[in-house]
C-alpha cells in the first residue's frame, strides 16, 4: 500500500469549522436537557449533534483523499452537513414540543400537534436519506485509496 498524504482542502476546512460549531451546539444542548419537555429526546439530540459533528470534522480532515468530480464533492460535503443538521433539528424540535411519531422510542409517552409531528417526520426522514446518500457517495469517493 502506498503512502497516503493528507492535506487540508477548502471544502475540508469548511467541514471542520461546521463540525466544531455543531459540536459546540451539541454541548450546549446537553446542558439544556433537563429543561425541555422530553429529556430522552433531548439526550438523543445532544448525542446526534456531537456524533455528527465529529463525523463532519473527520470528513474535513480526510477530504483531500476524496476523488470525486468537484460538483459531486460539493454536493457530498454540504449534503452530509445538511442531512446531519436536519436530523438533529428534527430531534431537537421533538424534544421541545413532545413530537414522537418519527422517533417512537425516545418519544414514548409524548405527542404534539399534527403539524409539528409532520414537520419533525419530514426533517428526520429527509435528513436521514440525504446523509445516507451522501455518505455512500463519500465512501465511493474514498475507494481509490485502497489501490
Amino acid at each position: 500500500m502506498g503512502k497516503i498524504m493528507i492535506e487540508l482542502t477548502q471544502i475540508g476546512e469548511k467541514l471542520i469549522v461546521i463540525g466544531i460549531v455543531f459540536f459546540l451546539v451539541g454541548l450546549i444542548q446537553g446542558a439544556l436537557i433537563p429543561i425541555v419537555k422530553n429529556s430522552r429526546m433531548a439526550l438523543s439530540g445532544h448525542l446526534t449533534a456531537v456524533q455528527c459533528a465529529m463525523a463532519l470534522s473527520i470528513f474535513g480532515v480526510i477530504w483531500s483523499l476524496v476523488e470525486l468530480p468537484l460538483s459531486l464533492e460539493i454536493f457530498v460535503a454540504y449534503g452530509c452537513a445538511l442531512g446531519f443538521i436536519l436530523i438533529w433539528l428534527g430531534i431537537t424540535i421533538a424534544s421541545v414540543t413532545g413530537a414522537s411519531k418519527a422517533l417512537p422510542i425516545a418519544g414514548a409517552g409524548f405527542s404534539a400537534i399534527v403539524t409539528t409531528e409532520f414537520t419533525v417526520k419530514v426533517m428526520v426522514r429527509i435528513g436521514s436519506l440525504l446523509s445516507l446518500i451522501t455518505c455512500a457517495v463519500l465512501a465511493f469517493g474514498l475507494l481509490p485509496i485502497l489501490w
